[in-house]
């Protein structure tokens, strides 16, 4: 065996249930034969987790790695590591007959050569926006046989999707600064193109300010001012008074503090690309669109 994640058409390729040896294609471009279903898988990365839980597979993860905090019973899984790296051979001692990684660092993404060289299975996941997760899992579901359980949580996530599309036809789509942190000297967190929330505030209605930029990225309240944003969306871990914002210095001239639409939220899940991506959508497209749900 060797890695896994399809870049497929949702619902694409699907086999019965039960039918193995399965092939994928993964996030890396290898195709992978899956001879039988699953019973001990190892799970790398928060989403990825999230995703194992929504298909049902709990009983089957052995170990898990990252920083994960949901869903609560997750965390008692035996750990292979997380932000300090992770070990080639803590994993293989769990005797995984699967391992489902997101290459999010050089540790994560080395655990994947190590695996493909010792003909381990490896499932290689990548999240860069909403169709993405769609995809992640019909490959999850298709390489585990959880199939079933796959297409009901991507289709319920896609008709919730729809169910947006629709509470927003015809709005005009709000230039939005979206805050991920307030880092220290005058720095703040962003995220631009290629980040999955930036691809999110798109599907709520939205236009990032700071679409220009790639990935996670850092900017100035210069730039903040510049760029001028009809609603700000700042995610807080505790959520504090929207009008702490408007007090930063300088920050009482921006359209979105005269206007008060700014709006604080719990970060929770939303920078996780898993299925509760789409709870994330549902509350930005409220934010920046709150007369369409009223």
């Amino acid at each position: 065996m060797v890695c896994m994640t399809a870049v497929l058409p949702a619902g694409a390729g699907e086999a019965p249930s039960g039918g193995f040896p399965r092939e994928l294609v993964d996030a890396l471009g290898r195709r992978v034969v899956v001879p039988r279903a699953p019973q001990r898988i190892v799970v790398v990365f928060p989403s990825n987790v999230e995703l194992a839980w929504a298909l049902g597979l709990a009983d089957r993860v052995v170990a898990i790695g990252g920083r994960v905090r949901w869903p609560e019973d997750a965390r008692s899984k035996p750990s292979i590591g997380g932000a300090l790296g992770y070990s080639a051979e803590a994993v293989a001692a769990f005797q995984p007959d699967l391992l489902v990684v997101t290459p999010s660092h050089h540790s994560a993404l080395s655990l994947v050569d190590a695996f493909d060289r010792a003909k381990l299975p490896c499932v290689v996941l990548a999240h860069p926006d909403l169709p993405s997760v769609f995809r992640n899992i019909d490959l999850l579901g298709r390489a585990t046989g959880a199939d079933e359980q796959a297409r009901r949580v991507r289709e319920d996530m896609q008709a919730r999707l729809a169910a947006i599309e629709r509470r927003l036809e015809g709005a005009p789509r709000r230039s939005v600064y979206f805050e991920t942190a307030a880092a220290a000297r005058g720095a703040f967190q962003t995220v631009g193109t290629g980040h999955y929330a930036n691809d999110a505030l798109g599907w709520a209605g939205g236009r990032n300010v700071f679409a220009d930029l790639q990935g996670a990225a850092q900017v100035s309240a210069e730039a903040i001012f510049a760029r001028d944003p009809d609603v700000i969306v700042s995610l807080q871990q505790v959520p504090r008074d929207p009008a702490l914002i408007g007090q930063r210095p300088g920050w009482h001239t921006l359209r979105a503090v005269r206007t008060k639409r700014v709006v604080v939220l719990e970060r929770g899940h939303k920078l996780i690309p898993g299925p509760r991506q789409i709870e994330a959508v549902e509350q930005y497209a409220r934010a920046l669109h709150p007369e369409r749900f009223a």
